[in-house]
């Protein structure tokens, strides 16, 4: 018997959400569920009406309960939520359903659809050197080579950590090389890091600078990726998920 999928609308329904949906259970060979809780009779139609446009035939449960408690029950290899769009400021005071339960989990692994993302062609996998585990980055990886999704290494180098301390230490020059080696140190640490746990004899990573929640988001959305793959380890994951403009997939630890 294969892996669940389990696609859980809450009180609204977005189309894209199963477009995505229906890529990655045929691609992946996932047996889909979508459940549809509290949802208006109206957007139930519009579900199965999508549904045999799609011409996919998932198993449609209704429920009322907390949608919480259906995931936690339902035990799924991976659960895909809406990702709704969200002004800034109206972000500040009401965050979406599916956002908070991605804050909250660390025993599920998450697809995020963004609402505005028809399909998923590009992607960004994210591998720091200290809390990505072997297991996350062998599942992230092996789960998009199977979608069929476009996708490079990205990491980040959050130098702001350092060079307060090393500036107080040596003179600017010196400083600044020191911090310089620090960064290729680093990029070289999660190359071989990637390297060892996948087998692989040569890896290509994207390096950045800066704090993850602020230019993982902003990088995925100036070069038009479509996801953004994390650790659920991450401990900022709330504010990179309310930063992104993309989908994003939270997978376990």
């Amino acid at each position: 018997m294969g892996k669940k999928l389990l696609i859980v609308f809450h009180k609204k329904f977005y189309p894209n959400v199963l477009k995505v949906g229906k890529s990655v259970s045929q691609k992946l060979d996932l047996l889909p569920k979508v459940v549809l809780v509290s949802l208006p009779r109206e957007e139930k139609e519009e579900v199965r009406k999508l549904l045999g446009k799609l011409g996919w035939n998932p198993e449609v449960v209704e429920r009322e309960k907390d949608p919480a408690q259906v995931i936690r029950e339902e035990k799924p290899y991976l659960v895909i939520l809406p990702k709704p769009k969200v002004a800034p400021l109206v972000h500040i005071f009401l965050k979406p359903w599916e956002e908070r339960f991605a804050e909250e989990t660390q025993s599920v692994n998450l697809l995020l659809v963004y609402e505005e993302t028809q399909e998923v062609k590009r992607a960004l996998l994210y591998v720091d050197r200290d809390r990505a585990s072997e297991d996350y980055i062998r599942e992230s990886y092996n789960f998009l080579k199977r979608w069929g999704v476009e996708f490079e290494f990205l990491t980040v180098f959050d130098e702001k950590n350092f060079e307060l301390l090393i500036r107080k230490e040596y003179p600017e020059q010196e400083a600044k090389e020191l911090l310089g080696k620090m960064f290729e140190d680093y990029i070289e640490a999660v190359r071989e890091k990637i390297k060892r746990v996948l087998g692989l004899e040569k890896v290509e990573i994207i390096p950045l600078k800066g704090e993850v929640r602020k230019s993982l988001p902003y990088f995925a959305k100036r070069h038009r990726y479509d996801l953004l793959v994390i650790s659920q380890a991450y401990e900022e994951k709330d504010e990179l998920v309310e930063n992104s403009e993309t989908c994003v997939a939270l997978f376990k630890n």
